[in-house]
């Protein structure tokens, strides 16, 4: 669930992603994600010897700005947001590369970073991949992308949180996002 504390956060984050669309409008093209998530989340808290699995569905946006390359294909930065099992979590693709296979249908891959806010925030790597198909409507895209978020680790500095054994919580993401795309 969307707190006050990640709401606020998440609105400076898009409002600098704005400010970064209108500063490098001559050259890139902004969009907005809309759609769903089905992901898995497996945990690894400190004092419990096995891994523990969870499977959630939630909101997924997401923000970037993308520029064509000379070869005709694209690279970009994106900002996420999606709800995990009524925690958010944010990523950035620092990273977003786009195959532009024919006019209508494009092949992608990114790398970048996660945060996955609980009682404390879990920090890890976030990659993936994907198709898109483009101009479904005019201006609009749909996208499915296959993401991963590897060792998401949370330290355990709580006093709610277990004593002993290790003094990290760990987190794999494996997910499936659905998505429309609109480009400005």
């Amino acid at each position: 669930m969307l707190t006050p504390t990640s709401t606020s956060r998440l609105g400076l984050a898009l409002a600098t992603a704005v400010a970064m669309t209108f500063a490098m409008r001559a050259h890139a093209e902004p969009f907005l994600d809309v759609g769903v998530n089905v992901s898995r989340i497996d945990s690894r808290i400190a004092l419990e010897p096995d891994w523990t699995s969870s499977n959630s569905s939630g909101v997924h946006i997401g923000l970037g700005v993308r520029r064509t390359l000379s070869g005709g294909n694209d690279i970009g930065v994106r900002l996420e947001l999606d709800d995990i099992d009524s925690d958010a979590l944010f990523s950035v693709r620092a990273f977003d590369y786009r195959f532009n296979r024919s006019e209508r249908f494009a092949i992608g891959a990114f790398l970048g970073a996660a945060r996955l806010d609980l009682a404390t925030p879990a920090y890890g790597y976030y990659f993936g991949g994907g198709v898109q198909f483009k101009d479904v409507l005019a201006g609009w895209d749909v996208g499915v992308d296959l993401r991963r978020g590897d060792k998401i680790a949370r330290d355990n500095l709580l006093p709610s949180d277990p004593q002993g054994g290790s003094s990290d919580n760990f987190y794999d993401l494996t997910g499936l996002s659905v998505y429309f795309s609109k480009r400005f």
